[in-house]
């Protein structure tokens, strides 16, 4: 296993599907944080791919006085020491840019409809509906989706003016 042994409380966060915009989606991660024991480390199992790979979460992250988290996908990129290692914005923007380069417009189109779907919090199996035809290229589409979901949350929290999402969904727009 690629998860780091450590002293985490592992917490198993419910299935944000049913909330459907970014304010709701902020106050629940930030409530699920009060709860926190101050001193202690926590690891929030998010998402499960369909291969039963997780996404997760560590908390406290290393920026905004702790108030963020650092996301990890179970098994998909691994430190030297064995260890999942934190996927960057660039793993994401690299694989779209291997399925632009593969897929015909109206392929190309329908997954940007995904992650336009994702961008406006809609639940993953409507966002995920315009892609389940797609050929298979790169990265599986629910890790890509799910992960990026994670990413919007993750600038929502840290931009609170409302530009992180936005800062990310503008770069996959100029791909």
């Amino acid at each position: 296993m690629a998860i780091r042994q450590d002293n985490s409380i592992p917490v198993t966060l419910l299935s944000i599907d049913n909330i459907n915009n970014k304010k709701s989606l902020r106050d629940l991660i930030l409530q699920q944080w009060i709860l926190e024991t101050p001193n202690s480390k926590y690891r929030y199992f998010v998402e499960t791919l369909t291969n039963k790979d997780r996404i997760y979460l560590v908390r406290p992250g290393r920026l905004n006085k702790g108030c963020d988290f650092v996301i990890y996908i179970e098994n998909q990129i691994i430190f030297k020491n064995g260890n999942d290692r934190p996927p960057k914005q660039d793993f994401i923007i690299n694989d779209l840019i291997i399925k632009k380069n593969n897929l015909t417009q109206t392929e190309w189109n329908e997954l940007l409809n995904d992650i336009d779907s994702i961008y406006n919090c809609n639940p993953f199996q409507t966002a995920n509906a315009f892609c389940i035809n797609l050929p298979t290229i790169g990265e599986n589409y629910d890790l890509i989706l799910k992960t990026l979901r994670w990413f919007f949350i993750e600038q929502d929290i840290t931009y609170w003016s409302g530009i992180g999402r936005d800062m990310l969904f503008n770069r996959i727009n100029s791909i």
